[in-house]
Order: C-alpha cells, then sequence, then structure tokens
C-alpha cells in the first residue's frame, strides 16, 4: 500500500500525511528523503533542501551546460554530481527503492505521478482556498498575509515547473492525475486523513 500525496503549500500536506501514516501504521517519507540524497552524493543537508522539488533557474542551466560540454575535467578532479538532473534521479530512485519494500505515505517529490502504474497506489492532491492558505501560511512561517501569499506563489510556480520539467505533465492540478482531490479547508486534516485511509484500505481490499 502506497499513499502518494501532493499538495499546495498552505494546505496541511505534512499534517494529513503524518494522520495517515498514524492511522495505516506506516511510515511517512518526506523530509527524510532530503537527508537520504545529501547522503548519497555527499552534499550538505542545507544543499539539497534549498533544491527540493525546485527546478533550475537560467544560469545555473547555463553553468550545466558548460559543465556537460567538458566532462572530463570533472571527472580528472572527481568532482560530485551535484546537478538538478542527478538530485532528481536519487529522489526517484530513493522513493521507489522505499516504495518496492514497505508499505508507505508519500509527499511530493512527483510521487503520484512516478509511482501512477503500480495497483497499490493511492494518488491525493491536496488543495484548499487561497485566503485559507494565506492564513496557514502566515502563521506558520511568521509573515504578514501580503509576504504569505508571495510564498505560496512561490511554491506553486515551482511545483508547477517541477512537475512540467520531470514529468512532462502541463497542469500539476488536474484532477485526472489523482485517485482523490481534497480539500482540506472544507474536511479539515483529520477528515481529509479519514477520506484518504479509507481509499487506501479499498484498494488494498480489491
Amino acid at each position: 500500500m502506497i499513499v502518494a500525496i501532493a499538495r499546495e503549500l498552505g494546505a496541511g500536506g505534512l499534517a494529513v500525511g503524518e494522520a495517515v501514516a498514524n492511522e495505516l501504521g506506516i511510515p511517512l517519507l518526506d523530509k527524510e528523503i532530503v537527508d537520504l540524497v545529501a547522503q548519497r552524493i555527499g552534499a550538505p543537508e542545507s544543499y539539497v533542501a534549498q533544491r527540493d522539488e525546485q527546478v533550475e533557474t537560467f544560469t545555473e542551466r547555463v553553468l550545466r551546460g558548460i559543465t556537460a560540454a567538458y566532462p572530463e575535467a570533472m571527472a580528472a578532479r572527481a568532482l560530485p554530481d551535484w546537478s538538478e538532473q542527478n538530485l532528481v534521479k536519487l529522489t526517484e530512485t530513493i522513493i521507489r527503492e522505499r516504495a518496492a519494500g514497505e508499505s508507505l505515505v508519500v509527499i511530493g517529490r512527483g510521487a503520484p505521478v512516478l509511482l501512477k502504474d503500480r495497483p497499490d497506489v493511492v494518488r491525493v492532491f491536496l488543495t484548499a482556498p487561497a485566503a485559507q492558505r494565506t492564513t496557514s501560511v502566515a502563521a506558520r512561517l511568521g509573515l504578514s498575509n501580503e509576504d504569505a501569499l508571495k510564498e505560496i506563489r512561490r511554491s506553486d510556480q515551482h511545483r508547477a515547473a517541477y512537475y512540467k520539467e520531470h514529468y512532462g505533465v502541463l497542469d500539476w492540478r488536474d484532477p485526472r492525475h489523482y485517485d482523490l482531490v481534497v480539500n482540506t479547508a472544507r474536511f479539515g486534516i483529520e477528515g481529509a486523513a479519514r477520506m484518504i485511509v479509507d481509499a487506501a484500505r479499498e484498494v488494498v481490499r480489491r
């Protein structure tokens, strides 16, 4: 059983994921992914965290292009590959490895698309109205509503770009990519978790 959750910032993704994992008695895979990727490539956790679910800037793409043109220079100096492509590849590998060996809840990182062909996966999208998300992010990060809204817009843009760049998904909010779309403002954290747990158990019964 795999529960793969995509979420908008401020829609309560972590809280819902924790509640689902606790109810089902299975591990939650979220921030641990950052630690595992950092360990495998020998990079600081802060470096990986800054690039988690992100896409490269134009400048970073140019620099990567230059580096790719001279791979022998990198090999000669034994430089590690900390590129976006390698970070995403390792993230996918870690998710697939964990999903192959145990039941778990995975939050973000394109997991609903990455694992879409597995029959035991429940793909979930968590959403909420902008006002609710803004209030949540402002309270959690100690921001003004204006700055919280800017953070939400930035997050939405990055997640949309991540899905498009790495999975060819033009609209990451499209409900056709998911088995269940839940408005957490309407049903709350506990209500959303119950719906997901019921869906996961139904999948197991089939």
